[in-house]
């Protein structure tokens, strides 16, 4: 099943469930082994992978110690900076410096060997 924007909540964390729970069989891991690794309950592994409610912490752990927990990258990217905004906050900051930089100097500045 692919996650598209028809599918209900309900069925996302069913698939959702349902792959966790072959991530964990593909490792050769019981429940009560997951639960043990990710230090959650064998019933909140349970409850992960029958798409019942359950809080995201639990989720990450058992993502993490299932060696999975890199795909939350992919799931939700660090967002970049788009170019052209980088450009207006430049011109913003050169504009100022250049404001700042205009006094004359107070008094001419000499080597001091003059004397």
């Amino acid at each position: 099943m692919r996650f598209t924007n028809l599918l209900t909540d309900a069925a996302v964390i069913t698939e959702m469930g349902h792959r966790l729970a072959a991530a964990r069989l593909e490792r050769q891991m019981t429940q009560a082994q997951l639960a043990y690794a990710a230090g959650v309950s064998k019933r909140t592994v349970e409850r992960l992978e029958d798409g019942a409610s359950t809080q995201l912490s639990n989720l990450i752990r058992c993502l993490r110690a299932l060696g999975l927990l890199q795909g939350l990258e992919r799931l939700l990217p660090e967002a970049q900076t788009n170019p052209v905004e980088l450009l207006k906050r430049r011109g913003r900051t050169r504009a100022r410096s250049r404001v700042r930089n205009v006094a004359a100097p107070a008094t001419q500045w000499s080597w001091g060997d003059d004397k």
